[in-house]
């Protein structure tokens, strides 16, 4: 994804809330303090509700990362404390009635806006990244059941692999990640108006969680952007299709040199 400040770029997490491990852990002081910044111990101290606050300032900083990643020629080292939450006003992307925050999160210089949403049993934090923050653009996003019988994700993982080209199977190390990746290619088909085997995610190489997705068209980069997650039973995605662009045809690939 481009750094020049032209594009949108997303992130996105899902918390599995359903998980006992979760439960509780707001008394755990030394994740609390490896992981929040102390103004956001301020906020957990002061929740009436410490777990809902407790992930939803995780996943929050989970999606940032994800958006931030994409903007470095390497994804940065991820101290969770450095990624600060503040749900102050945020020009976030319209969602439904279940956001439960918003707010930012501050990298360095980076500015992320992010809204978690809640549905049953999971949290799912939508990030961007936008060189109009005051047009908030319009994401698309999904959460789902891994066990969901009859989607087009469920299914073992050689049945899903081989849904997946040859370089799409290259980025994916376990069957909750062909899942969301057939999930979310089969979301921005439709999104984009085309026909499904034309549009790859994709990974560059390099150790898996330190290479952002991308989306590709007829083997060169879209006009679009993705992010993917999983965590227990639930797959989630956000991305972002530029409406300024023919949906129909693939960026021109970079100049020799660029």
């Amino acid at each position: 994804m481009s750094a020049d400040g032209s594009r949108v770029v997303v992130g996105n997490d899902v918390v599995d809330m359903l998980d006992p491990r979760l439960r509780g852990k707001p008394e755990d002081a030394r994740f609390v303090e490896r992981v929040l910044s102390p103004s956001e111990r301020h906020l957990l101290d002061a929740s009436a509700d410490p777990d809902l606050e407790l992930w939803c300032l995780w996943a929050a900083k989970e999606a940032a990362y994800k958006a931030v990643s994409k903007l470095r020629a390497e994804p940065p080292v991820f101290s969770h404390a450095a990624f600060v939450v503040d749900w102050a006003g945020s020009s976030a992307p319209p969602v439904p009635a279940a956001r439960v925050r918003s707010g930012v999160v501050r990298f360095e210089e980076a500015l992320t806006h992010v809204v978690v949403t809640r549905s049953p049993g999971a949290l799912h934090a939508l990030a961007h990244l936008s060189p109009t923050p005051q047009a908030p653009p319009d994401l698309g996003w999904g959460v789902e059941s891994l066990m969901s019988p009859g989607a087009p994700w469920h299914g073992t993982l050689p049945e899903l692999m081989a849904r997946l080209s040859e370089r799409e199977q290259g980025a994916v190390p376990s069957l909750e990640s062909a899942a969301v990746r057939i999930a979310a290619r089969a979301a921005l088909a439709s999104a984009m108006h085309l026909d499904e085997p034309r549009l790859e995610i994709v990974c560059d190489p390099g150790p898996y969680g330190r290479r952002p997705p991308r989306v590709c068209l007829d083997g060169a980069p879209a006009a679009a952007d993705v992010s993917l997650s999983h965590a227990g039973r639930g797959i989630a995605w956000t991305y972002w299709v530029d409406p300024n662009a023919d949906p129909r045809a693939a960026l021109s690939p970079p100049a020799a040199g660029s």
